[in-house]
């Protein structure tokens, strides 16, 4: 199983975008994907249509009291996808914090999954929490997206100094998606080039353009798939392309 951690420590970068459409292509290539969404907005959840607050979350999984069987606390959201919804956000930080160690707890909360699933995928908070360090720990990959902007690609710092604090390696981190490209201003091409001189080319994805279809499907509880069929099927492809890769080498 493959687990990967969609995280950056900004906002508004499309974390929970991109980690519903990378599960979604993934299933639909006939792989089993558990999607985990640890942001504490639940945009996963809103964005695949979820409408009732499961009876049993992460919370619940983790819980020391009363903890629950993970069968009990996933949903089958779509055929070959299942979700891990959270709640109580601050509860879950402060059970996380009773963790005789923190860099392993999460494999002992999913050992169960390995055989279960191809693909782990898991949305993050945009915030230096104990949850997010356990999340770093856990993962095999790190996939950053981020928006074309200059003070977004400047964050990129504080990233790896989080990296470093939790002394993780920083080539956990695997792929960087320029997210809502807009082709029509210098400025986007411009802080496009800037993060191609910062990163590898092997690191960085084809840009996904800015597109109101993108937004109109997430409010309709729908992935693009699902909703519109255009050329930015292509896009998020070419990076589902790179993540199957990812995979392969692991």
């Amino acid at each position: 199983m493959h687990k990967i951690a969609i995280y950056n420590n900004k906002g508004g970068v499309g974390k929970s975008t991109l980690a519903v459409h990378l599960a979604d292509a993934l299933r639909r290539l006939d792989l089993k994907v558990l999607l985990v969404d640890l942001d504490s907005q639940n945009d996963c959840s809103l964005f695949l249509g979820l409408e009732e607050k499961p009876e049993k979350t992460f919370f619940n999984l983790i819980d020391y009291r009363y903890p629950a069987d993970l069968k009990e606390c996933i949903i089958e959201i779509r055929d070959n996808l299942e979700l891990l919804t959270n709640a109580n956000y601050e509860l879950i930080e402060k059970d996380l914090h009773r963790a005789t160690r923190i860099d392993n707890f999460l494999d002992k909360v999913f050992e169960k999954t390995e055989e279960i699933y191809d693909y782990m995928i898991i949305d993050c908070s945009p915030s230096r929490s104990i949850l997010n360090s356990a999340i770093l720990f856990y993962v095999d990959s790190i996939i950053v997206p981020t928006q074309l902007e200059i003070a977004s690609i400047r964050g990129f710092s504080d990233i790896y100094n989080y990296l470093e604090d939790l002394d993780i390696d920083s080539a956990k981190v695997k792929l960087v998606v320029p997210n809502m490209f807009d082709t029509r201003t210098k400025e986007a091409q411009d802080n496009l080039n800037e993060l191609k001189s910062i990163f590898d080319e092997d690191m960085i994805t084809s840009p996904i353009n800015r597109r109101t279809k993108i937004t109109e499907a997430s409010k309709a509880g729908k992935t693009i798939f699902e909703y519109n069929s255009d050329t930015q099927l292509e896009q998020f492809y070419n990076i589902v392309e790179r993540v199957i890769e990812l995979g392969e080498s692991i």
